[in-house]
């Protein structure tokens, strides 16, 4: 038995389990069909996504999207739908996207319920996810039955390889891409051999397409080719992927698919290796409070920017960074030097602009001695008012843009003997041990 057929036979649902989900939509469409008010305004409630196709891999979540009518209220359709989540959901989350949707559980599957307006091909979306049916029927109608298990075979390479989801987290290839992919290239092994010959703003036009995209990936939306279905993939992610293809084709193996987990280090070993390398580790951590899960990491990527910009500002290099969610937000750097001498030298003015005089007069008496003159400008020795990476973050935040979610208030900044605690070694684990999912 080949690689690909062991790894389906992981990935593919029993029988049984086949039956109970199938059960378990039909029973949930059929009650969502049945509410009276829902039924007068012309809804009508859609299983689409991997489920729909049948290109899903075992333990699914439900998508059901609850489709109106154009001249819906859109306060309509969203209390609608909040009811129906509320009448036949357990664990009943509200959450936002492109608008707000209800998340729960219904059978022990967890449920996304989406409204959305009904179009058709070619016309304008209200919101980005009046789409999605149409994706739908455009996959059911266009993949081959065989094609079905290619797909899954993609889903689970990319997810083994951490470029799965369109979602600002994974910031990789949705679950649509990653099968039109497998209807432009006929299938897994082609798909990855095109793959790896890709270069950052590679186009795959799946239609006559329309140009002018500026992404690192195109795909251009059959259903809507004014859209680059691939929008949402991350230099990162593409490269990652890209280079996944080649090692694959060389050596395949099921970790490309089912990757170990890393060993977690041990602090003395964290401590060894940090030390090889003559860098210093400084970690912030912040707390999510009302963040959605939506929008958690955008807002993370957005502050790891924020303080890794404050950071460089204020003299400290910072060679890598990286943010992770586990209950709280971790911003890592790791930092050429953490410490900077007491002086630091600060520019002035030409010597024959108006206000050289103000600068004289404010640091002719500086500690460090008195200005001078360079490439005819003033400058002088002054005191740095912080003088470790650690205490620049503390008393500096509010000079970090650290997007609209996060709140100063609250962080914790660890230098590098606070970072390096048993408590945080699996995230620092992670930060350090750079191999390959596969390479584990």
């Amino acid at each position: 038995m080949g690689i690909e057929e062991k790894v389906l036979a992981r990935l593919l649902p029993t029988g049984e389990e086949e039956s109970a989900l199938s059960e378990a939509t039909a029973d949930l469409v059929s009650r969502l069909s049945s509410d009276d008010e829902a039924r007068e305004l012309g809804m009508e409630p859609r299983l689409v996504g991997s489920v729909a196709k049948g290109t899903y891999l075992r333990e699914p979540d439900l998508d059901v999207f609850l489709v109106f009518p154009i001249d819906t209220p859109f306060d309509t359709m969203a209390s609608i739908c909040e009811r129906l989540g509320g009448t036949n959901l357990d664990s009943l989350e509200r959450r936002f996207a492109d608008h707000p949707y209800v998340h729960g559980l219904f059978l022990g599957y967890e449920v996304d319920l989406v409204p959305c307006y009904h179009m058709e091909m070619g016309e304008r979306v209200v919101s980005a996810v009046d789409r999605t049916p149409l994706h739908t029927d455009h996959i059911i109608e266009n993949i081959l039955p065989h094609q079905r298990n290619e797909a899954r075979l993609l889903k689970a390479f990319m997810k083994g390889i951490g470029v799965y989801g369109a979602d600002s987290r994974s910031r990789g290839f949705s679950g649509y891409l990653t099968e039109l992919l497998i209807l432009y290239y006929g299938n897994f092994i082609s798909v990855l051999n095109a793959a790896a010959d890709w270069k950052q703003g590679e186009e795959i036009l799946t239609n006559s397409g329309v140009g002018g995209f500026e992404d690192n990936l195109i795909v251009n939306d059959p259903v809507d080719p004014r859209r680059n279905v691939a929008s949402a993939v991350h230099i990162d992610s593409l490269s990652v992927f890209i280079h996944a293809s080649q090692e694959y084709i060389v050596r395949g193996d099921e970790r490309f698919f089912f990757p170990r987990m890393k060993a977690i280090m041990g602090v003395n070993d964290a401590l060894e290796a940090i030390s090889a390398r003559g860098t210093r580790l400084l970690c912030a951590i912040a707390s999510v409070g009302e963040l959605s899960d939506d929008n958690l990491h955008s807002q993370a990527h957005k502050a790891l920017n924020g303080l890794s910009l404050l950071l460089s500002r204020r003299g400290f290099k910072v060679l890598n960074s990286k943010h992770y969610h586990d209950g709280d937000l971790y911003f890592i750097f790791e930092l050429e030097h953490d410490t900077l001498p007491v002086a630091e030298l600060h520019n002035g003015p030409p010597v024959w602009v108006d206000n050289s005089q103000d600068f004289l007069s404010k640091w002719r008496g500086a500690s460090f001695g008195p200005p001078f003159i360079e490439d005819g400008r003033w400058k002088v020795f002054r005191r740095r008012s912080s003088t470790t990476a650690a205490d620049v973050l503390r008393s500096s935040l509010k000079e970090a843009s650290l997007g609209a979610g996060l709140s100063r208030n609250g962080m914790t900044v660890l230098d590098h003997e606070g970072t390096l605690k048993e408590d945080l070694m699996e995230i620092v684990t992670e930060f350090l041990d750079t191999r390959m999912s596969w390479d584990v």
